[in-house]
Formats: structure tokens, sequence, C-alpha cells
């Protein structure tokens, strides 16, 4: 039985029967310190792991015979892993600020599948067995089939039972020494023979009835067998002409869908609204930055992309050096941060603009309005626009990684770009001059608060 308290954040006090250590440290790297010597936990959820580490010089011996004393750690060792966590810990958060600044500015990288006319493969083939099945069913066949004993070979009826000759003979006699005393072996004798003739012509006239039934039978299987044979023929005939006319069938809807892929193709080259429209809301579903377009008219496409703020995505600190060449987070200046989070915004607007020339083939020229949701100031809470500009095909369908993302939005024709002080703060910008812009955005901020 044990308690531990709580002296000072990261350190716990525990005492026991076995004695009193102290750990030091967060659950997933923690130094326990003790009589027992030197232990390391590191622990997330329900599952923890633990190993000693001892200590040097940590065992003394007097004299020979005398018993060992383990004086527990040093503290050079302790600091010494205490100084590997948190190396480790620091290298670990170095790596990912550097990762999270290399996705935000490398969005534009990435390239897009193009769009293009959809050719049908050749219909599938026909597969004649259901079709054979079916025809089958309507002619009766596995009826018929059942009625023949399987339908392999010709049926043949079964040979008729053989007459029980003595079973005849006891009843005829019986039946004819009714009335004669057992004393009068003669006449006895007499009915005997007449009963045993009785008998045999009884028999063979049953023999004949059973082979006139058997022949009967016989007929009616052979007139089945026929039918058989017949409904096969017939099945097989019309069995050709059905999987033709399914063939026939599955070309005319191909050619079909055919021809309604290649119209919506056409009307897609065209530019027209409604069809593009639906193909840039499908390939935007799944953007980091939302996007969506608002209209498609002749060879224009406007689109609204939302931006989060700079705190939102870019780190305080960023990977540095210390004066002694180790590696370290720095804090961020506000010019630094400012730089970042343009760049970001430029990648996202070069792969929204990129997706947009690949999905849209009939579009021309991209107007890109770019909002954002501000977390301070006088528009704390609602939304405002940050960028807008416009991009031609011919010179960013295929912006590459290297292109600067952040000047690339400085020399896109028609850009409106507010950048506020020294720092260069990305502001909101004024589009009072765009009253057909100004709709726009108040119908999105209506949509996203509603």
């Amino acid at each position: 039985m044990g308690m531990s308290f709580k002296v000072a954040p990261g350190v716990r006090i525990r005492a026991s029967s076995r004695g009193i250590s102290a750990g030091v440290g967060p659950r997933v790297a923690r130094v326990h310190v003790g009589t027992r010597g030197v232990d390391v936990s590191s622990g997330a959820g329900p599952f923890s792991t633990y190993s000693h580490l001892g200590g040097g010089g940590g065992r003394t011996s007097t004299s020979a015979g005398s018993r060992s004393t383990y004086r527990g750690p040093t503290k050079a060792s302790v600091a010494a892993h205490e100084r590997e966590l948190r190396t480790a810990e620091r290298q670990a958060d170095i790596e990912k600020v550097a990762a999270i600044e290399k996705a935000l500015v490398s969005v534009h990288a990435q390239s897009f599948p193009k769009a293009a006319r959809v050719e049908l493969p050749s219909a599938d083939e026909v597969d004649p067995a259901p079709i054979k099945v079916e025809l089958e069913e309507k002619a009766g066949i596995p009826e018929l089939t059942s009625a023949t004993g399987g339908g392999e070979d010709s049926p043949v009826a079964a040979s008729p039972e053989p007459v029980d000759r003595y079973v005849l003979m006891r009843e005829h006699r019986r039946r004819h020494r009714t009335g004669i005393p057992i004393w009068r072996v003669r006449d006895r004798i007499e009915a005997a023979r007449t009963a045993d003739a009785e008998a045999e012509e009884a028999a063979r006239a049953e023999e004949g009835r059973r082979a006139e039934a058997q022949h009967a039978e016989q007929a009616r299987l052979d007139q089945l067998w026929e039918q058989l044979r017949q409904a096969r023929v017939r099945v097989d005939d019309e069995l050709v002409l059905a999987v033709a006319a399914e063939k026939e069938r599955r070309e005319v809807d191909r050619q079909a869908e055919q021809v309604r892929l290649d119209e919506e193709w056409e009307r897609l080259c065209r530019n027209e609204p409604d069809i593009a429209i639906a193909a840039l809301e499908g390939a935007f579903a799944d953007n980091e930055a939302p996007a969506a377009p608002i209209d498609c008219e002749g060879e224009r496409a406007t689109v609204v992309m939302e931006f989060q703020p700079p705190e939102a995505i870019v780190p305080e600190r960023k990977p540095a050096r210390t004066p002694t060449g180790k590696p370290t987070l720095k804090k961020r200046t506000k010019t630094e941060i400012n730089r970042l989070y343009l760049e970001a915004l430029g990648s996202n607007v070069l792969a929204t603009v990129k997706e947009t020339f690949a999905v849209a083939p009939g579009t021309q020229v991209v107007q890109l309005l770019v909002i954002r949701r501000e977390v301070d100031g006088k528009d704390s809470g609602g939304l405002t626009a940050i960028y807008l500009g416009e991009f031609d095909r011919i010179r960013y369908e295929g912006a590459s990684g290297s292109r600067d993302p952040a000047e690339a939005l400085t020399r896109a024709p028609e850009a409106v770009l507010k950048l506020k002080g020294r720092a260069g703060e990305v502001a909101p910008i004024d589009l009072s001059d765009e009253d057909g812009l100004v709709r726009v955005l108040d119908q999105v901020a209506d949509g996203l608060n509603s």
C-alpha cells in the first residue's frame, strides 16, 4: 500500500513499503529516482514501458564478505538522460514545423488529371447461359426432362413384374376343393388338375396384360422424348436469335450513352454554366482550402476560395540554429509570419487555378476571389475579401512547384492585394467598385452563417 502526491508541475513523490521515490517529467518521458535506483518510463493511453538505468559508482564494497549497498543513480546520469529526452523532443518539434511549412507553400506543386472525352468500351459480351435457361423454362424442358428420367438418354419402360404362378395355383385349388371331403382323394386330385389348368390360363392372361401396359408406357415415354427433342431444337434456334438481339440492344444502349457523354463533353468545352459548374464543384469537394465556382460565362469562370487567417495555419516558431550550430526553434517575427502566410495563400490560389483549368477545358480565364473570416479587429467574425485576381490558361495551367507563389499573386492581371504596414500583413481589400463580387461575398456570408 502506498501513496503519491504532486509537489510541483511534472514532479510527484511516492511513498510505499519499498521506500520513497520521485517522478520527474511528463508521462511520455518520466524519470523515477528512488532507493532502488533510476527508472525511465514512457506511456500513452493504457500502455506503459519501463527500463532501469542504474548509476555509475552506485555499488561499493567495504571488505571481502561484506554486503553491497546500492546508493542510487548519480546526478550526472540523470541529467544526461534528461538532456537526451529534451533533445529528442526538440528535434521532433523542429521536424514537425518544417513539414508544416513545406505543406503550406507546396500545394500548387501537385498535378491534376485533365478532363478528357470519355469513350465507352465495346458492349459486354452476352452470356447465353441465363438466356437459355429462360427459354428452356418457357418451352417446358425442365418438366419434360424430369418426366423422361433426366433427359440424357431415351427412356425405357420398366420390364413387367413376373407373374407368381404358385400364388394363383394355390388360390384356384382352394376354390375348387371347397366342399370336397378329404377322404374323397380322387375327387380332390381331379379338382387340383382343373384348378392348375385355370391358374396357368390366368397367369398367361396376366402376363399379356402386363406386357401391354409396358408397351403403353413405352409409347408414352417415346412421345415425351420426342417432345423434349423438338423443344431442345427449338430452344437452340431461339437462343441464337435471342443472343443476337441482346447484343444489338446492348450496342444501342452503349451508343446512346456515348452520344449523351459526347454532348456533355461538348457542352463542357463550350464552358456552359450548368455542366462546368457541376464539374468544378465535384473537383473542389476535397480541397484543403474550400473553393466554389460562382459563375461561368463565355471563356471565363469566377471562383471563390476561402482561406484561413494566419493565426490558424502559420506556426509561431521556425526552424533555426543556435550560435553553436545546434538545431532549435525560434519565434517568427511579424514580417516572417506575413511572408509565409502570403506564400501559402499564393500556393493555394495557384492550385485552385490549375485545378479549374484541368477540370473545365472551356475555361480560358479564371477570376479568383479569396475570402477570409476575420478573428480580430473591426471585422472580427465576419467574412472579408483579401485577394482578387485573374489568371489565364496559357501562363498558369502548368504552374510548377518552383514558381514563387507570392510573386504570382502580385503579377496576376487585375490583381487586388493589400499588404498593410512594414510587416506586410495581408489585409482586407475594398470591393466597392465590384458590385457583382460584393453581392457574391454577401451571398457566401449568408450561406455560411445559415
